[in-house]
């Protein structure tokens, strides 16, 4: 087993595509692989595997392209760093004393006097209400998808706890207080649009009067539901269960090694801009 970032010298088949072999992969792929925490352990590494396999050849890129083989070198090493990034994170991600204590943040939000105002401003902290639903949101979510999905999934839906306004429309990219946290959490946003996980997002939400937003400009923010919306109810469907969160598994491992390749401008964000 490995920790730090090398090139399988050899590929495995899974299901009849390429992988790298488990005992080169970061060293927590193991421990998953063998766990009884989630449903489908195996697969989950199996589709870890498969991916990194996939990132770190380009088997699309170079077969297709037959004028893109001199940039095979530079693409492995390149793709390559980023996948192993997206697997070693989501290998750690999935161990379970990851997860979040959600009694733990509960207890921490009731003993919080609601009046307390912040030292470095005079706004008040968001309303203890609005913190509480949201913590019965992401424990709702947990409730529903328990360690199939990786911690920082839950994470990142807590994340606006640690913001006097819960409401407050900030850019992961350029706020300083979220650098550190933009990468994995934007990647959960972003895969989180595999659909029949967004309704379910979406529904469970609303029970408490809210959606979680994301915008293309990579900001996140906790919205209240207008009078006119109303709750509503959805499940995935047993039969499709496995399948989207699949499906979101590896949309979120795409978008944790896309982060690094996307450009942004502060354009998007400028207030009574002058050109």
């Amino acid at each position: 087993m490995t920790s730090t970032f090398t090139t399988a010298s050899r590929l495995i088949s899974i299901n009849g595509e390429p992988a790298v072999p488990l005992e080169a992969m970061p060293t927590s792929w193991q421990r998953v692989a063998q766990g009884s925490w989630m449903s489908e352990p195996r697969v989950y590494a199996a589709l870890a595997q498969v991916f990194l396999a996939k990132n770190q050849g380009g088997h699309f890129l170079f077969l297709e392209r037959s004028n893109t083989g001199h940039l095979r070198d530079a693409y492995r090493q390149g793709n390559g760093q980023l996948a192993w990034e997206a697997v070693s994170h989501y290998g750690e991600m999935f161990l379970p004393e990851h997860y979040p204590d959600l009694e733990n943040i509960r207890c921490q939000v009731e003993s919080t006097p609601e009046t307390r105002e912040e030292s470095s401003g005079n706004q008040p902290v968001a309303k203890k209400a609005d913190r509480l639903a949201l913590i019965n949101v992401v424990s709702d979510l947990f409730a529903e998808l328990q360690y199939d999905v990786p911690a920082t999934f839950y994470w990142t839906f807590l994340h606006p706890l640690q913001r006097n306004d819960l409401f407050e429309v900030r850019s992961f990219r350029f706020s300083e207080q979220d650098l550190a946290v933009a990468r994995q959490f934007d990647a959960i946003l972003h895969g989180g649009y595999v659909t029949m996980l967004r309704r379910l997002i979406d529904s469970i939400s609303s029970r408490h009067g809210y959606f979680i937003e994301h915008g293309c400009g990579c900001e996140s923010h906790l919205a209240k539901l207008k009078p006119c919306d109303s709750p509503f109810e959805y499940t995935i469907p047993a039969e499709s269960r496995q399948k989207t969160l699949r499906a979101f598994f590896w949309s979120v491992m795409e978008e944790y090694l896309l982060f690094e390749l996307r450009s942004a401008t502060r354009l998007v964000y400028a207030d009574n801009l002058t050109l």
